[in-house]
């Protein structure tokens, strides 16, 4: 009973955190417990307890995926929790193999495995503990360095100290001071030394507010193009911005192959001078044994000035289960399976749109929280990260503000502006210090503009040239220390027998 209290407690806490309620601050007490608890599990406890404590979390934190697919739902309340307990068996099992330098490995296991969340079919990397800090502008500063997981790393440190000053080393007290002025000292430090400088640009994001219910009917498709051409022609004549932003799907339709969609949205550009950068869905077509093979893409383009349409983005990272089927092009077998997921097909180019001497870049709906993206796009030299989702599939849960909130830090690791457009809200821009300049609430039918600032030096951030090199570091460490434990444990067992 005490193991199950304290893993509840930690999942309690770890949840809280990410909550948008104010409580970020929590985070640097969420693993006091469940260290405790792993320093004195079983096995089966460590199994068990830990799928709890996962299980926990992912209700706190993700109970609204309920609202946009029950596979996907499902399929997060298996695979969050089991990835929680194999992770405590793991831990446990380095705690016996090397229980006295054991809380110094725990954090770079845990790093280890937030990057692990980044690869495969199943990459959901929503929980990394940095993120519950993106309210704290001085602490986010740091993430330019190594990134979020370097902030995930300072607070798993704080916790490990408070552990040890709980437990019997009160003068950790004094460490935990002298890391949380070096930390803060940066984030000043950072936020005196960054110069912006107004880009010359004036931005605008449409956020039209439309139900997930109403988005796809037939019926709204004209009404929904008719809207938007309004606020296109509202912000580019009114307000006199030089970009508009649409949303993840903002036009409901295939407007590369329905021509009479397509013109208009041209000429929503080229009528009003400006450029529109937008999400649309799309598909191509394959001949496979003499029958025609669809496959469809969650995509996004720029139509410049002149109605001009750019090559498209399409999306990279697809939600599990949401979007596409795990595993589905390792057994094609699985397509035959239908709970209401898209499958879409996974983008593979990062193309760039060229606006005056500016490059921007796109990134779809949960792309926002993966850092390599970003990063990619930073060092291919894109000078404005874009963010269109459509985060009316979440309705009126913390989700909205738990997504909004991650992917703010992806402009501090890269030092790079970035605008947000979201169909039911959060949209923002936030600038390269990571502060948020301009911000709509959620299931608000809201037009807002600014003018874009950009970073006066063009220097690329540590963690874009070399601080993602860190968390793949810590998972191989994390994979070796682990099998060391394992061969050790079977060597003991060999000798006893």
């Amino acid at each position: 009973m005490k193991n199950l209290i304290l893993v509840l407690l930690s999942g309690l806490i770890f949840g809280l955190s990410f909550i948008d309620i104010g409580v970020g601050f929590l985070c640097f007490f969420a693993f006091i417990p469940y260290l405790y608890f792993i320093t004195k599990a079983t096995p089966k406890q460590a199994f068990l307890f830990g799928f709890l404590f996962g299980f926990f979390i992912t209700l706190i934190t993700l109970y609204g995926v309920f609202n946009v697919k029950l596979i996907a739902f499902i399929g997060l309340i298996i695979a969050l929790p089991l990835y929680f307990a194999i992770l405590s068996v793991f831990l446990r099992k380095v705690h016996e193999s090397f229980p006295k330098i054991f809380l110094w490995i725990f954090p770079v296991i845990w790093i280890g495995f937030e990057y692990m969340m980044t690869l495969g079919s199943l990459n959901f990397p929503w929980l990394n503990v940095g993120y519950s800090l993106s309210k704290y502008y001085l602490l986010i500063q740091a993430a330019d360095l190594l990134g979020i997981y370097g902030l995930s790393l300072l607070v798993i440190i704080i916790n490990v100290l408070l552990f040890k000053v709980f437990t019997s080393k009160p003068k950790r007290l004094l460490v935990i001071l002298i890391i949380f002025v070096l930390w803060i000292g940066y984030g000043i430090y950072r936020d005196k030394t960054i110069k912006l400088k107004n880009s010359g640009l004036k931005i605008g994001i449409v956020q039209l507010n439309i139900m997930q219910e109403d988005k796809w009917k037939p019926e709204n498709l004209v009404p929904t193009i008719d809207e938007y051409e309004n606020q296109v022609r509202i912000l580019a004549q009114v307000n006199d911005v030089d970009v508009v932003i649409m949303p993840e799907s903002a036009i409901p339709t295939y407007i590369l192959h329905e021509p009479k969609y397509r013109k208009r949205l041209q000429y929503f550009a080229s009528e009003n001078n400006i450029s529109v950068l937008t999400g649309f869905p799309d598909y191509t077509v394959e001949m496979v044994k003499n029958r025609p093979k669809y496959k469809f893409y969650n995509s996004a383009t720029m139509i410049d000035t002149t109605g001009v349409l750019h090559e498209k983005y399409n999306k990279i990272r697809l939600v599990p289960f949401g979007e596409r089927i795990p595993l589905l092009s390792t057994f094609p077998i699985l397509e035959k399976l239908q709970f209401g997921q898209a499958n879409f097909e996974f983008g593979k180019d990062y193309p760039l749109y060229k606006i005056d001497d500016l490059n921007f870049s796109f990134l779809i709906c949960f792309e926002g929280v993966f850092p390599e993206l970003s990063r990619k796009y930073a060092k291919k030299g894109t000078d404005v990260l874009v963010v269109i989702t459509n985060d009316a599939w979440f309705k009126q849960t913390v989700l909205p503000h738990e997504h909004a909130n991650n992917t703010k830090i992806r402009a501090v690791e890269t030092r790079l502006p970035l605008i947000r457009a979201a169909n039911t809200g959060i949209s923002y821009i936030v600038n390269p210090k990571g502060k948020t300049v301009i911000k709509t609430a959620v299931y608000e039918r809201i037009n807002i503009t600014s003018n874009l600032a950009v970073k006066v030096s063009d220097s690329k951030t540590v963690f874009v040239n070399f601080g993602y090199l860190f968390a793949p570091l810590c998972f191989w460490v994390s994979a070796v220390i682990i099998l060391i434990s394992i061969i050790l444990t079977l060597f003991v067992m060999k000798r006893v027998r």
